[in-house]
Formats: C-alpha cells, sequence, structure tokens
C-alpha cells in the first residue's frame, strides 16, 4: 500500500519541483520508510543529499531521485553510520554519480556501527571523496549568486561529550537561504539514560531560529528535549518514519513536546507509534519545501494524495518591516467568505485549484475566528 500511494504521488512530484533547478531553494524529505533522506537543490542545481535511506528498500529513493529528473549528485552529507541512513548509498550514488565531496563525521569515535557491510559499501562508494568537516566549517552553493545558500557543519561526534552510542554521534547541518533556516541533526539525542547521552543540550548555544526541523531520531522519546525546541523554534518539524517499525516511533513523549511547542509536523509515512492529531500532524509522504529568493514565506507540498498544499511565514517575516509594520501572509478559498493565516490547520482543506494566498487580508472576506495567529 505505501509503495502505491508513493507511486501515484510521484506523477506530481515534476509539477511542483525540478532536480534542474528553477530558481528557488528546493527541499525534499523523502519517503523511504525506517529511515532518513532528504535533497536539497539549490536555486541554480546544486545538489546536496543529506542521508540516503535504509538497506533493503533503496528503490524508495531511487525511483524518486529519478523521477525528479535528478542526474548526479554535487554533495553528499551523511549524519551516522546507520543502516537506515547511509543503506543506500551504493546504489544512490552509482545511480546518480557524486561529483564534489561526501561529508561525514570521520573516524575519530569507535563505533560497532561503523563494521557494518553498509558502512563498507559506503566507504568503498564515495572512494576519496570522502572528507569531515570541521566544527563550525560552512559549504557555500550558489557561490556568485545574489542569494546563496549555505550549509554550517555545526557540530558531530557528541560535541564534546564521551560517548559510543552512534546516535550521539550525529552531524549537525544548519541550512540557510535568505529568510528560511532549517535544521538536519540526525538522530541526535536530548536525555541522558543508560544508552544515550544528552547532545542536544549542548549543541543549543551553537544553533538558532529556524522555519523547518528534521525532528531528530524520527521522533524517538529521547529526541526533541524542551530546551532545544525552545532555543530553535521551529514553525514546521519533520518525521521521517516507517509503517509498522518496531522501535514505535513516533513517540508520545516527543510528540507531546513538539504539539505543546506549537509546532505543525509532517510525517513521511503513519509509522509505529502515536495517532496523528489532526489539529499538529499530516501523513504526507514525500514532503517539498520550496522558498522564493528573498521570500517571507515557504510553501509546503506533498505527493499523498489528499493533501493540499500549504504556506508557512518566516520568522523574519514576523519582525517589523522599516515601516514598522508586520509582514503577515493569509491563505484564503476563492469561494469562501473567511480568510485565515498561512499557517492555520484549516488551509491544508483548501482545493489548491481554490488557494489564493496574500500578505494583506482579501477585501470582502472576514478572518476565521478559530485561526491561529
Amino acid at each position: 500500500m505505501r509503495r502505491l500511494v508513493i507511486g501515484i504521488g510521484l506523477a506530481l512530484v515534476a509539477a511542483c519541483a525540478s532536480a534542474q533547478g528553477n530558481g528557488k531553494l528546493q527541499l525534499h524529505f523523502i519517503a523511504v520508510g525506517q529511515g532518513m533522506a532528504a535533497l536539497l537543490v539549490s536555486p541554480q542545481g546544486e545538489t546536496v543529499l543529506f542521508d540516503d535511506g535504509v538497506t533493503k528498500h533503496c528503490d524508495l529513493p531511487v525511483s524518486y531521485l529519478q523521477q525528479l529528473g535528478v542526474t548526479k549528485i554535487d554533495y553528499h552529507v551523511n549524519s551516522h553510520y546507520h543502516a537506515d541512513h547511509l543503506g543506500c548509498a551504493a546504489q544512490v550514488l552509482t545511480e546518480f554519480p557524486l561529483q564534489k565531496t561526501a561529508f561525514d563525521r570521520g573516524t575519530s569515535i569507535t563505533s560497532d556501527a561503523m563494521n557494518t557491510a553498509s558502512y563498507q559499501n559506503y566507504v568503498s562508494t564515495v572512494g576519496t571523496k570522502r572528507r569531515t568537516p570541521t566544527k563550525g566549517e560552512t559549504l557555500t552553493l550558489d557561490a556568485t549568486s545574489a542569494h546563496p545558500v549555505t550549509i554550517t557543519f555545526v557540530t558531530m561526534n557528541g560535541n564534546g561529550v564521551s560517548t559510543n552510542n552512534e546516535n550521539d554521534l550525529s552531524l549537525v547541518s544548519l541550512l540557510h537561504f535568505d529568510e528560511f533556516d532549517a535544521e538536519l541533526g540526525g538522530d541526535l539525542s536530548g536525555e541522558n539514560t543508560g544508552n544515550y547521552a544528552d547532545i542536544e543540550t549542548t549543541v543549543i548555544p551553537l544553533v538558532h531560529q529556524v522555519e523547518v526541523y528534521e525532528v531528530h531520531h524520527h521522533g524517538s522519546r529521547y529526541s526533541s528535549n524542551d530546551a532545544y525546541l525552545a532555543k530553535i523554534k521551529p514553525r514546521l518539524g519533520i518525521i521521517s518514519t516507517g509503517e509498522g517499525n518496531t522501535y514505535h516511533h513516533p513517540t508520545k513523549e516527543c510528540l507531546d513536546r513538539l504539539h505543546n511547542a506549537g509546532i505543525t509536523t509532517y510525517w513521511t509515512e503513519t509509522g509505529n507509534g502515536v495517532t496523528p492529531d489532526p489539529d499538529y500532524d499530516t501523513v504526507a509522504g514525500n514532503i517539498i519545501i520550496e522558498v522564493s529568493p528573498g521570500s517571507h514565506e515557504f510553501t509546503v507540498t506533498s505527493t499523498q494524495a489528499g493533501v493540499s498544499p500549504r504556506t508557512f511565514p518566516t520568522w523574519e517575516a514576523n519582525n517589523a518591516t522599516s515601516t514598522g509594520t508586520p509582514v503577515v501572509t493569509y491563505a484564503w478559498s476563492k469561494n469562501s467568505k473567511v480568510y485565515h493565516y498561512s499557517n492555520c490547520r484549516y488551509v491544508q482543506n483548501i482545493s489548491p485549484a481554490n488557494l489564493l494566498t496574500g500578505t494583506e487580508p482579501p477585501p470582502g472576506k472576514t478572518l476565521h475566528k478559530d485561526c491561529p495567529k
């Protein structure tokens, strides 16, 4: 069923985005089952693949990238060495050859995950292109553009905390494009237990407010602690999870923290944890985020049937402009007498054919009384 739904949705991808560069920033969170894979396409067409999917389900990232028109990967960023994050490196990078650099956390801390076949396949595939970034190093895409894209490698290997847990060693990346920011931190932990160390709290001084957060560790109960969420304050959380997973992701503990912080979430699949809350959570399959240069908003679309596009304002859009007037984005149906703030959950029910947006309230319509500000 999962592959059928995703397969039908893939036909819509070409209408949403292009791997050749469409003048917008594109961020594709790919439904790969219980794993992670995300493709960044810069406005001028440079590509960065963050992780690449889970062993035995490599048809999912490969088919999505083919449908998108990808022919090569410029950069590969691996968060850590578990097979659900680099298990498809050989298949993906054989089909879409790596052009420049494969960034990973290096080999400075021993872990048994590094002895798995998936890790060895990754090392063999990327070969001499493999490199460990320095803490705080920045990769720039579209370097000659007036609107470059930057990826800062915030930290890795536990950020100075002694741990041999592979999840705790995840490489944390911050994406920046004009007013838009995103955080991708693999399976970073946020609680001290017998198996995990609280790395998130140590990373708080190194990160800032973002629009999009790739929820750490697929929504594990030990990820996304309150202090970390209070620092990054994402508008949108992306949960990469697989149907029937044995970890019961996403968990109630993580979802409660996300919901209490007012964070809207999109899930690649339903998972095997809590039931999605329609006020906050959308199961969306492949999730596509697009941002125009200089824009005060970003759009979220999906390949899942029945999931309508949504528009969210950037955090800077809430700041005063040079005239002191806040920039607020609105959305409405051309057939309705009411309008909404663009982050209102009711917007997702508007048919794409009828959906209109703007930075000013539409004349002749009234604000939906239950719409969140």
